[in-house]
């Protein structure tokens, strides 16, 4: 079908949209606004462990709160017990865990009386093997020892002291919490005692605004008990705390952004066209353009990202660029030619352009954040609807639109003049543009950490670090997830860990470790033949001393995990125990103090189901390998842009065309190093669409059936638009958006300046 005669066209993409219409009223409500912190990063960062598994871990890390609170009452009562009573209040919260109640406490020590026999340590474990001679010797040593408080009752229900034996284990497993009238606590470097409350976020995750109610809530009641309690401290941590202040941040770019961004680009259209219908054309393709890149996210993924809506704010300009570039054509010549004259003059440019832009964004597509993915989609779809809605619409929408020269139409006139014949400009501004990022680049350095992705509130951060020194439970996120099919392969895979651990804390590779104390079946099978052989002996050796009455019992009741989990026991522990619907199980062991991450990551290779989990490192190792591989990209697009260039010019023009492109991005590397940041993936994707909106610019200017000062207009029009809506970014309060923001403003710069250098010969545009 002809350009020419669009008619057809119009009909066909008002049923699209109509569609689209329809697609998004079905899908909103099914979806949800995303603002949680861990949803920005990838998916899996292991290869090896199975995605079900770091999903469930994930989701349980989203919904995990934990307040530690020092202080008393006038009656030198913990205020940890009026401030459990407060925080029941909140309905949101779950599984609040508190103090242990007396038969709490009177079943904990039933618990290890009933399954001494099956919750050996692995010291223990060492020392009843060969006939338990060292495990004699120990329980001697015990029993003479001032400070251990061996009583008779002790030695005659556990001879062999394998209960003691558990309970040090487990006060040395790595954790500086200790029980203390039924509540775990902790003290810190001043000795005062802080008591420790975990709960969960219940039910489904919930939206924004019910996670902004639910820490407004837990701020006031926290302000208040402080008001009524002068001498209470209380320290919080939650990702939930975290994800709130990243949603308030967002929210607060998209309503002074996004605000300014649309009045001023109300303004500005209506400045140049005195006319309310180019500004109603203009926001149709926009819109029509976030329909389809909405539809296509919830589409895809069922939910958006908050971050993906910010940062897909940057294309109102360029979208709003297609428009523009038609409507100053019909503004000019509307008298001159139809409006499908018109976009036959334009289209082949426009369709460039937008492919040039989609192939820019589709690069972004290979990032592994899910916001970095979803604001790719969601931009290649709404570029593509808007670009359709130029070709399909606006030829009628134009039709009788008032012409009228174009503001400042002399004052381009002459600039093009300048860059044709006056050799200072065409060759002076690329010289002190090339000066200018050679300067810029021998100052960059290169930072992939992943923190920038947020920028973390001074209060949580201080919290965090403090209830970190206390409990000894570091907020490194380095950990080993030990996995299996069942319950009994997993434990079995973690028995085989714990040698490798306890070796590389003995080399200084690691400072502490937690593991689950927890042993398999099979391994409380063995352990009760260690008990029979070593049973004979100690009683011998009790009879000499005078403890005739001391029997060792070695029957067995085995301790499933079910029994376990289900006891005052596991309090504490079970954040660490995951299990799927399928029965595939997986634990945690967390660490700290690690020297070496690589080394730690070689412990588990040699290990089956074990995976080694550095999440920092990963993630930052992740940012590094995308930043490469997109620059990568970046350089064989630019030697494609070259070639196709001398194809269609000639080599010098070609070489020519190509200056813009390269020194664009060489400027925004350049004012990034100004600004005192470092080159990281988000400025390296900035840079990807640096080349890809920059190359729009020469398009329009290198159209030979175009006019030189209409092609000028139009691109600082589209300059001008993307700046209000880019430039915006500049202001964000997250680094990885200002950076992004920064290398994308000063490199479309440049590409505009520098875009005359596209002019085809006058004798190549008389031609066409």
């Amino acid at each position: 079908m002809s350009l020419t005669n669009p008619r057809y066209l119009g009909g066909y993409w008002l049923a699209i949209c109509l569609l689209l219409l329809v697609a998004l009223g079905k899908l909103l409500p099914e979806s949800r606004l995303n603002n949680s912190v861990l949803s920005l990063l990838p998916v899996n960062i292991s290869q090896h462990l199975p995605a079900e598994i770091y999903q469930a871990f994930t989701d349980r890390l989203d919904r995990q709160v934990v307040w530690m609170i020092a202080g008393e009452d006038t009656h030198h009562r913990p205020l940890a017990n009026n401030w459990l009573v407060t925080l029941r209040q909140i309905p949101e919260l779950a599984s609040l865990q508190g103090p242990m109640t007396a038969a709490q406490q009177q079943q904990w020590g039933g618990f290890f009386v009933k399954y001494r026999n099956s919750n050996i340590d692995e010291l223990t474990r060492q020392r009843l093997a060969n006939g338990g001679e060292r495990q004699v010797q120990w329980v001697l040593s015990q029993l003479y020892s001032t400070f251990s408080g061996v009583s008779g009752q002790e030695l005659r229900h556990d001879p062999l002291m394998l209960i003691r034996g558990a309970q040090l284990n487990l006060a040395e497993a790595g954790s500086a919490l200790t029980l203390s009238d039924g509540w775990l606590t902790a003290r810190d470097a001043q000795g005062k005692r802080w008591y420790f409350l975990h709960g969960e976020i219940g039910g489904s995750q919930g939206g924004m605004a019910e996670n902004h109610r639910l820490v407004e809530d837990i701020n006031r009641i926290t302000a208040d008990f402080i008001k009524q309690n002068p001498s209470a401290k209380i320290l919080t941590r939650g990702t939930l705390f975290y994800s709130d202040h990243a949603s308030e941040q967002a929210k607060s770019d998209m309503q002074h952004l996004g605000t300014t961004t649309l009045v001023g680009l109300v303004l500005l259209i209506l400045w140049i066209f005195r006319s309310l219908r180019p500004l109603f054309i203009t926001v149709l393709s926009i819109s029509i353009g976030a329909l389809a890149g909405g539809v296509v996210v919830l589409t895809i993924w069922h939910e958006i990202h908050l971050m993906t809506v910010v940062m897909s704010m940057s294309i109102i300009g360029i979208s709003a660029d297609y428009s523009l570039y038609y409507l100053c054509e019909r503004r000019v010549f509307g008298r001159e030619s139809t409006p499908w004259q018109s976009l036959t003059k334009v289209g082949r440019t426009l369709l460039l352009a937008v492919t040039t832009t989609v192939i820019a964004y589709g690069i972004m597509l290979l990032a592994p954040f899910p916001g970095i993915q979803q604001m790719a989609a969601f931009s290649i779809a709404g570029l593509s609807a808007s670009c359709l809605t130029v070709y399909c619409w606006h030829p009628w929408l134009s039709r009788g639109l008032p012409t009228h020269t174009l503001p400042f139409s002399t004052r381009f006139l002459q600039w093009i003049t300048l860059w044709r014949h006056n050799r200072w400009v065409r060759y002076g501004i690329p010289t002190a543009l090339t000066l200018f990022s050679a300067i810029g680049l021998t100052q960059l350095r290169v930072d992939d950490d992943i923190s920038q992705l947020q920028t973390l509130p001074p209060s949580l951060v201080a919290q965090e670090k403090a209830m970190a020194a206390m409990t000894q439970q570091s907020s490194d996120q380095k950990w080993f997830v030990v996995y299996g099919a069942t319950p009994e392969i997993m434990l079995n895979r973690l028995a085989a860990l714990r040698p490798a651990l306890r070796q590389a804390q003995h080399q200084r590779l690691l400072g502490q470790w937690r593991a689950l104390p927890l042993n398999a079946l099979a391994q409380q099978t063995k352990d009760q033949q260690l008990i029979k052989q070593a049973a004979p002996l100690i009683e011998q050796r009790l009879k000499a001393i005078g403890i005739s009455d001391a029997q060792v019992d070695t029957s067995l009741l085995p301790l499933t995990p079910d029994e376990w989990l289900n006891s005052p026991v596991s309090e504490g522990w079970r954040l660490l125990w995951f299990q799927l619907k399928d029965g595939t199980t997986a634990s945690l062991v967390p660490v700290s103090g690690v020297i070496d991450s690589q080394k730690m990551s070689a412990i588990a290779a040699q290990l089956p189901g074990v995976v080694w989990i550095d999440r920092k490192a990963s993630f930052d190792d992740l940012f590094s390998h995308y930043r490469q591989l997109i620059s990568g990209l970046i350089i064989v697009a630019l030697i494609v842009i070259a070639i196709s260039a001398m194809v269609r010019q000639g080599w010098k023009q070609g070489l020519t065309t190509l200056v813009p492109s390269i020194l664009s991005l060489t400027c925004g590397l350049a004012s990034l190093a100004l600004r005192g940041e470092p080159i990281t993936l988000f400025s390296i994707l900035a840079l990807n669409l640096v080349l890809g909106i920059g190359i729009n610019y020469t398009l329009f200017f290198g159209n030979p059936r175009g006019t030189p000062v209409i092609s000028l207009q139009a691109i600082t029009l589209a300059l001008v638009t993307t700046l209000l809506t880019l430039g915006m970014l500049l202001f964000s309060s997250t680094q990885a958006i200002s950076s992004f923001g920064t290398v994308l403003c000063s490199g479309i710069l440049v590409a505009w300046l520098l875009s005359p250098l596209a002019m085809p010969s006058r004798r190549k545009r008389k031609k066409s």
